[in-house]
């Protein structure tokens, strides 16, 4: 069984393929639902956060090989995070309380990818929208599956 790549390290590849083929290519061939979430969520303009813009501050994760996928298991936990992702009613300060502990209990540089990127819809290096609907002709119009 091959072992599988952190979202980070994945995303990391795509600097390096040359053409929009290969990129498409790559996010294909690593393909799944969590992985397609995350990249809806911050490229997803319409999707509105229901936490502050900047980063809060958390912990890094000293168990590195262990949550190297955790973001896969996780993924589904970001429903809290987001407008009509069925908690809106949550009070804030237990919305962040749940997000830092989130951070703290996945790999290193995915926790970066979801405060930098995510919550501020800052794009990955190396990855444009349309190399995205490309890849997921999908991606932006079917609903998320959250399970």
């Amino acid at each position: 069984m091959a072992i599988r790549l952190s979202m980070t390290e994945v995303l990391s590849e795509l600097p390096k393929k040359k053409t929009k083929a290969d990129k498409v290519a790559w996010l294909r061939q690593n393909d799944n639902v969590p992985f397609r979430n995350v990249l809806r969520l911050i490229y997803d303009e319409t999707i509105e956060f229901l936490l502050p813009d900047s980063p809060p501050p958390w912990k890094p994760n000293e168990f590195e090989d262990e949550a190297k996928t955790m973001l896969y298991r996780e993924t589904r936990r970001l429903k809290i995070f987001f407008k009509g992702g069925g908690y809106d009613d949550m009070k804030p300060v237990k919305r962040e309380e749940l997000f830092i502990s989130l951070l703290e209990a996945i790999d290193n540089e995915d926790a970066e990818l979801l405060a930098n990127n995510m919550l501020s819809h800052t794009k990955v290096k190396g990855l444009t929208k349309a190399t995205l609907e490309e890849a997921f002709p999908d991606l932006f119009t079917s609903p998320m599956d959250m399970r």
